[in-house]
């Protein structure tokens, strides 16, 4: 017999996940929109440029177009794909007990070079944007073998945890994420999959137009650096070096 208290728990749930869906699309469409308004920055500084100093504008910009058109055009996709991929994975941790990523490490597993590639393809990133992230990360963990902070800045604090070693509020919803998709946060596809969750659904993404922009690996790291991880002592030297191992030929 459906009582009159099921159809509230089934009416609450469907209003959950409408909301979720409403803020997937509304993030989706503020990532387009920052785009649109990059290109139309662009537009306005090539349209500035003076011909008769030996400046043609017409190859830059239709380089750059193509390059935004591919962000734009990926996103969906890549999203998709990024979400089949965390659910796969989540099939294969159920059935078997959870792998750390010290021991991935140990079995030779480059947790970077993979972490370059399924950024690149979810956020729509060049190689040299992607190792960028790769290289903080690898900063933040000690080369991805300590997910834990060993010695937390805030005494008596659990200190951060993670990739990005997120911190206070971040790192509660890292965890409360993790348990609600049956993830343990050591693995790579809790801290992979929250990052992607945290870049397209909350305004801890908005690094992202800037870092479309960057064209250098030292860009990058410094952009996903200071406006992602805003870490109270940087050691930028130390995570550009990490950042370039992960470049095509790196080393």
């Amino acid at each position: 017999m459906v009582t009159r208290a099921n159809y509230k728990t089934g009416y609450d749930n469907y209003s959950k996940e409408a909301e979720k869906e409403a803020a997937s699309l509304e993030r989706k469409a503020s990532i387009q929109q920052a785009g649109m308004m990059s290109r139309r920055k662009l537009v306005e500084t090539t349209a500035s440029l003076d011909p008769g100093e030996g400046l043609d504008p017409a190859p830059e910009l239709a380089n750059r177009f193509k390059k935004y058109r591919e962000y734009t055009n990926n996103y969906s996709s890549a999203r998709e794909s990024m979400i089949s991929k965390i659910n796969a994975e989540k099939g294969l941790l159920s059935k078997s007990p959870t792998e750390s990523l010290m021991a991935k490490q140990a079995s030779g597993e480059n947790v970077g070079q993979r972490l370059v590639g399924d950024i690149s393809d979810a956020l729509g990133l060049t190689d040299v944007q992607a190792a960028g992230i790769a290289g903080n990360f690898d900063h933040e963990t000690g080369g991805f073998k300590f997910m834990q902070e060993l010695k937390p800045v805030v005494p008596g604090s659990k200190g951060g945890l993670g990739f990005a070693q997120w911190t206070g509020p971040r790192r509660k919803a890292f965890e409360s994420w993790a348990k609600e998709n049956n993830l343990d946060t050591n693995t790579y596809e809790a801290n992979f999959g929250f990052f992607i969750h945290e870049v397209q659904n909350t305004n801890e993404g908005r690094f992202l137009e800037d870092l479309q922009e960057a064209e250098t690996v030292e860009d990058s790291t410094r952009i996903f650096s200071e406006q992602y991880l805003r870490p109270g002592k940087p050691m930028m030297k130390s995570r550009l070096t990490r950042a370039n191992t992960y470049l095509p030929g790196g080393q």
